[in-house]
């Protein structure tokens, strides 16, 4: 059904046959008068140039708002009116032109242009880089011409003041490549670089180094060939698992519930610990003169030899209860050294051992207490009298 309708339509009869209508020479005779002091203009770059504005800009840029009539043809190609022939060839001479940074090539208008009319612009070009002895006319011309059609060479032998750089003037096509460096060599046998700087020139496509477009729109690219549907959808589920992956092993490492014995290394061994050795009684019998001295002055403590540092502290203390027996001291301390601690026993057991411990304690003090009263009696003392009840 698609292609019949599509053959109704191209058998249509739209007019193409009808006979041809003829207009004389005098119906356009005026036209050609008019449009002999013009110039047609065509921006490289129509993304970036818009034509009305073009129309609107470069008279005010030359200066002639009010002698130049712009307007726009097509797409492609504005047209600028002027009302003198000096004007037009003063912006003829000065040109590249320039709009947004972008060449607008500029020609003159024809009755029947050529085929190649608006396809070339003319550029000025510093040829730099070449050796003192070869600085003529013939090497600059070899050295142009393999850029493109020479209009031009600035350079005089008798002239020029400066050959730091030499000016051509060349014609490139708008779809030329440009270039900006040449290894050249002499018949002699040296080697140079050449440079070429290209004068007003502001913006290329940087991918091919043309004037007519920007490198996001670049025709020469060579396009990037899509994947298949079923690749691409591979290299979706490819990409989605590794990401998975990924943050597991993050989860997993930055997550303690998931660490094993394996995760930490294991502890140093601590080094073994010795017994605490047993307490000798008798050593402590031993020693029992030298660290403890009686307070009072006794015959038996006359007799029984002290110790220097024991005799210093006996004339420094001046207590007057007697000391209790060396045995029985040594022997209440020692078990209080060895008995099981409170803090291991239950309530009741605390309260015996300090209910043993507090009669303990009374005897000896009723013993000190007789001892005290007997050697009163032997040695004289004062008695004191019975409290009053």
């Amino acid at each position: 059904m698609a292609e019949e309708l599509w053959d109704e339509i191209q058998n249509l009869a739209l007019g193409r046959n009808d006979p041809e209508l003829f207009i004389p020479h005098e119906a356009y005779a005026e036209v050609a008068d008019r449009n002999r002091l013009s110039l047609i203009a065509r921006p490289l770059n129509p993304r970036a140039q818009n034509l009305f504005s073009v129309i609107s800009s470069l008279p005010r840029v030359w200066g002639l708002t009010a002698n130049v009539h712009g307007r726009v043809l097509d797409g492609t190609f504005v047209q600028f009116l002027f009302q003198s022939e000096l004007d037009l060839i003063s912006v003829q001479r000065r040109e590249p032109w320039l709009f947004n940074n972008w060449f607008i090539v500029n020609q003159r208008w024809e009755i029947f242009p050529d085929v190649d009319f608006l396809t070339t612009i003319d550029l000025w070009v510093q040829i730099r880089g070449i050796p003192l002895p070869y600085v003529c006319v013939e090497t600059v011309n070899e050295i142009a011409q393999d850029l493109g059609q020479i209009v031009h060479i600035d350079f005089h032998e008798a002239s020029t003041i400066q050959i730091a750089y030499i000016r051509v003037r060349i014609r490139f096509g708008i779809t030329d490549s440009l270039r900006f460096f040449q290894r050249i060599r002499f018949d002699s046998g040296e080697t140079a670089i050449i440079r070429f700087q290209y004068e007003r020139l502001r913006r290329i496509c940087s991918r091919c180094l043309r004037f007519t477009h920007h490198r996001t729109h670049c025709p020469y690219m060579v396009p990037v060939q899509e994947p298949r549907q079923e690749v691409r959808n591979q290299a979706f589920e490819r990409r989605d698992r590794m990401v998975f992956q990924d943050e597991l092993h993050r989860s997993e490492m930055n997550s303690q519930s998931q660490m094993t014995d394996n995760s930490f290394p294991a502890p140093i061994t601590p080094p073994p610990r010795v017994a605490t050795p047993p307490l000798n009684l008798e050593e402590l019998v031993a020693a029992r003169p030298h660290l403890f001295t009686p307070r009072v002055t006794t015959p038996q403590n006359v007799l029984t030899p002290v110790h220097q540092g024991a005799f210093q502290r006996q004339h420094d203390s001046t207590g007057s209860n007697p000391t209790p027996p060396i045995t029985n001291e040594v022997t209440s301390r020692f078990s209080r050294l060895v008995e099981v601690g409170e803090s291991s026993q239950g309530p009741e057991a605390r309260d015996g051992v300090k209910r043993t411990n507090k009669e303990v304690g009374l005897q000896e003090i009723d013993q000190r207490k007789q001892k005290q009263k007997g050697n009163e009696h032997i040695f004289g003392g004062i008695l004191k009298p019975p409290k009053k009840r």
